[in-house]
């Protein structure tokens, strides 16, 4: 949620409105950018932007569908995500368990929003968790190298 400040009131506005500020709530929710490209070593690359939150489940649920469906290596970039609701949690257990089954070699890699509800509900052996996007990449590398398809 992003707070407005108003400017003050002009000396003439004094006497119609005796508000000295106001305060608009501007809903940021249902922002979510997504961008797949190639990357290194014929890894596909997803960035995800924005909010996940409550309205944009469905969104990132879809794309991290798509990725899997894809059947490469991927690196699932969340660095650019601001808020990372818990309820997001199960959507990346689901794709983690896919992407075993299918032996589609992925890592995630984040910021804090990641993180903390990544580490809180002790997930880090399911989630293939990169520092950042070339710890990620490692990850994705040694997974090809130990048995991971790519096709």
């Amino acid at each position: 949620m992003k707070s407005v400040l108003s400017a003050l009131p002009a000396r003439s506005d004094l006497a119609d409105n005796s508000t000295l500020f106001s305060w608009a709530v501007e809903p940021e929710h249902g922002r979510l950018s997504v961008v797949s490209a190639p990357g290194a070593g014929g890894i596909l690359v997803v960035r995800i932007s924005g909010d996940i939150d409550v309205t944009t489940l469905h969104t990132f649920g879809n794309h991290l569908d798509e990725a899997i469906n894809e059947r490469l290596p991927f690196v699932l970039d969340l660095t650019d995500v601001q808020f990372f609701c818990a309820s997001a949690l199960p959507i990346l257990d689901i794709m983690a368990g896919r992407a075993r089954r299918l032996a589609v070699p992925w890592a995630v890699t984040g910021n804090t929003a990641l993180r903390r509800p990544l580490t809180a509900m002790h997930m880090a052996a399911q989630i293939p968790f990169g520092a950042d996007l070339e710890d990620a990449f490692r990850l994705v590398t040694e997974a090809i190298h130990q048995g991971g398809r790519s096709a």
